[in-house]
């Protein structure tokens, strides 16, 4: 009997309304050149050939105008379309219950990628989904090149080994059971990110390193070095 492989979903999150980014409009349509932010990520997830689906969780003012561009612009991996919450991890959350609805087997695997990372690459995405299949969950982290310290008053209480210390990115991955299970039970604890869930449960997360090119965009001059790595590589 030929045995058939876990899906790989693409969980990709739009929730927010980009108030730091500073705009009358929402930070994911932002124009990154020739397209909007939210079409230039979910087409290089699109793109993929790790992934097989994509599951898009958005704000709910913005659905409309979100389904309107997936549609114009054929973005033929997207299957599901999701209203967010009010902070990122119930927008997961609402994202992963969605995915429950629909059949998600407990070994399939869900890449949870903030949106707002549009240079995310096919190497990082394949990457997250062997490690992930292999041991379970996968956070991207970059190491740290400079000292770091622990503050307390204003004043530094301690040093810490940067040979230990990285810095988290995403996307990170997870078989879907995993991260549905601690979502579910942690929701009325406070984390930054879905890594740290599985850590607070004492689950074991392996480390994909990630790279300085995988640029997150809170700020408008995060867009100005966004089309400069794109000038470079064309």
């Amino acid at each position: 009997m030929k045995q058939v492989r876990a899906r790989q979903i693409a969980l990709v999150l739009f929730g927010g309304t980009g108030t730091r980014f500073g705009a009358p409009y929402p930070k994911q349509f932002v124009d990154l050149g020739s397209e909007p932010m939210f079409v230039v990520t979910l087409s290089r997830f699109s793109a993929s050939p790790s992934v097989d689906e994509i599951c898009v969780v958005v704000e709910p003012n913005t659905l409309g105008t979100c389904r309107d561009l997936i549609l114009s612009r054929q973005i033929k991996k997207v299957r599901y379309l999701v209203k967010g919450g009010a902070t990122r991890q119930e927008s997961v959350r609402l994202g992963l219950i969605h995915l429950a609805s629909k059949g998600i087997k407990d070994d399939d695997l869900i890449l949870i990628a903030d949106g707002d990372r549009p240079n995310v690459n096919d190497k990082l995405i394949a990457d997250h989904f062997i490690t992930a299949y292999q041991f379970g969950a996968a956070v991207t982290a970059m190491p740290s090149v400079d000292s770091v310290l622990l503050g307390e008053d204003g004043f530094v209480k301690s040093y810490l080994d940067r040979n230990k210390v990285f810095f988290a990115q995403t996307p990170q991955t997870f078989k879907f059971k995993e991260i549905y299970k601690a979502h579910l039970k942690l929701a009325n604890k406070t984390f930054t990110d879905d890594a740290s869930l599985l850590v607070h449960l004492h689950k074991k997360v392996a480390i994909v390193e990630g790279s300085s090119g995988n640029i997150k965009i809170t700020v408008p001059e995060d867009v100005t070095a966004f089309m400069a790595l794109k000038e470079k590589k064309q």
